[in-house]
């Protein structure tokens, strides 16, 4: 387990294992193809880090969508291994 913050919220999330890593990176990839954002597949990221994080209901208990997909996407860079404050930082 690790934990990761997120706007003063700590969340205590699984590790991810290369495999998992991998997965994420090519769906992250189909997110991006041909320089466009398909947002159908982002969501299916989201979601798929929600379920490798072992994050839902109970943790995200009265939060917005967009405070949920705040928290995924945190989980998603921290996973990879992203910075966020790089522009050219390889996702």
């Amino acid at each position: 387990k690790m934990t990761i913050k997120v706007d003063g919220k700590e969340y205590i999330i699984n590790e991810c294992t290369y495999g998992q890593r991998r997965e994420l990176h090519k769906l992250n990839a189909l997110t991006w193809w041909e320089g466009k954002m398909d947002v159908g597949a982002y969501y299916e990221v989201l979601e798929r880090v929600g379920e490798i994080a072992g994050l839902g209901e109970v943790e995200f208990q009265g939060m917005e969508m967009p405070e949920i997909d705040k928290v995924l996407q945190a989980v998603f860079l921290e996973y990879l291994g992203i910075d966020p404050g790089k522009k050219d930082s390889g996702g």
